[in-house]
């Protein structure tokens, strides 16, 4: 069983989180990390809600890839090169946790 994060460690990547949110100003990487904050705070995903935010946040990932190769593509250096990165990252990770929705909801964990 993993260990549960600490307070501290949460308000931590809270804090984060809401650092890339002022950098990134972009209102899809807000709702998406408001859905992760929640599903760390509590993973229990009705089976009957899951397939809506899979969907949403699958979505969102879409959105981030595409933005990601839009700034691999036509913007280079700097700030676009930080955004890439972060785009690609949440594009992954939110790819990751749309697969652990998914089996969660097919299994009822």
């Amino acid at each position: 069983m993993a260990e549960q994060p600490t307070v501290i460690e949460q308000i931590s990547t809270i804090t984060e989180f809401n650092d890339m949110t002022e950098y990134m100003q972009d209102k899809d990487l807000d709702a998406a990390l408001e859905i992760i904050i929640k599903l760390i705070t509590k993973p229990d995903v009705p089976s009957t809600k899951a397939p809506t935010l899979i969907v949403q946040l699958q979505a969102i990932s879409a959105k981030f890839a595409m933005q990601a190769r839009y700034y691999t593509t036509f913007e280079k250096g700097g700030e676009a090169s930080k955004k890439k990165n972060t785009y690609y990252t949440a594009a992954d990770t939110i790819d990751k946790l749309v697969d652990a929705l998914k089996y969660s909801a097919r299994f009822g964990a």
